[in-house]
């Protein structure tokens, strides 16, 4: 690895892109397609869920999604990246950002830097639920680091083949809270009940009492007797003690309640290089 400094260099943690330097972007990348044997570019894809989801009709469960993707620059020397968003419904049309990460440092992006908050504003995103790939890139022309030219850090950094896959570590931090209006609580109906034959089959007073447990509603009407039917006729075990003739007899009943509690689910994935 052979490094040639020419100038100071000022390093930001972190620096959107301006239009003069998507120019400078767009030009390099092109150039860079016309000799393809000469530069290498490695790309890291992590996927980012941001929003809300209220419902349950999904295989996402209801709740606040944020993704943090975290990236470690594992060299002595400074590093700009480039990286946008894809989204999965292509809404939101992103160009390529600049970070610039310091010797041995990390830089972080999450929901709140893939959507500022005036796009936020603008699309209502708070009330919506995001999904996508963040394009992680770094491009090599004939082992020099091109990212590093975008940003006028006034430096020239080569590198060996072989290190371009090895100058970052990139993992996803994904994480769902439970939303404040979504802690409902559950309300139960609990009740103890016997069956009784015509033929008297059952001699002994215990050998026929039952306790069953019902999810219910509130502020609904409850009936007890059709519940335990429906149970019975629906559980082969106990179709024995149905007949034309049964009778049910409830002994005990009550109501009770129980919130849900706050989960909180958080995974951890490491992305892996993809070079073309």
């Amino acid at each position: 690895m052979i490094i040639i400094f020419t100038s100071q260099i000022l390093l930001a943690d972190i620096d959107l892109i301006s239009y003069k330097y998507q120019k400078i972007i767009s030009s390099t990348v092109a150039q860079l397609d016309t000799n393809k044997s000469n530069y290498e570019t490695v790309d890291y894809y992590a996927r980012f869920n941001c929003g809300t989801i209220d419902d349950d009709k999904g295989p996402l469960r209801p709740g606040k999604y944020d993704s943090d993707i975290t990236i470690f620059n594992k060299k002595n020397f400074p590093l700009t990246i480039i990286w946008k968003a894809i989204e999965i419904n292509q809404e939101n049309k992103d160009n390529f950002k600049i970070i610039n990460i310091q010797p041995e440092s990390i830089v972080n992006i999450n929901c709140a830097k893939i959507f500022p908050s005036t796009v936020i504003e603008e699309s209502n995103l708070e009330n919506k639920f995001i999904e996508g790939v963040l394009l992680i890139r770094i491009n090599t022309n004939n082992g020099q680091l091109i990212n590093n030219l975008f940003n006028n850090q006034g430096s020239s950094i080569i590198i060996d083949k072989e290190e371009l896959g090895n100058l970052v570590n990139v993992d996803a931090l994904h994480t769902v809270n439970t939303l404040s209006d979504l802690k409902k609580e559950a309300f139960y109906f609990k009740v103890d009940f016997s069956v009784k034959q015509p033929d008297e089959r059952f001699k002994d007073r215990y050998s026929n009492n039952f306790t069953a447990i019902f999810q219910v509603e509130p502020n609904s009407i409850i009936d007890p007797i059709e519940l335990i039917k429906h149970v019975l006729n629906n559980n082969q075990t106990n179709n024995q003690y149905m007949s034309n003739n049964t009778t049910i007899k409830i002994i005990n009943s009550e109501t009770f309640s129980n919130s849900y509690t706050d989960n909180h689910a958080l995974t951890v994935q490491k992305i892996n290089p993809d070079f073309k």
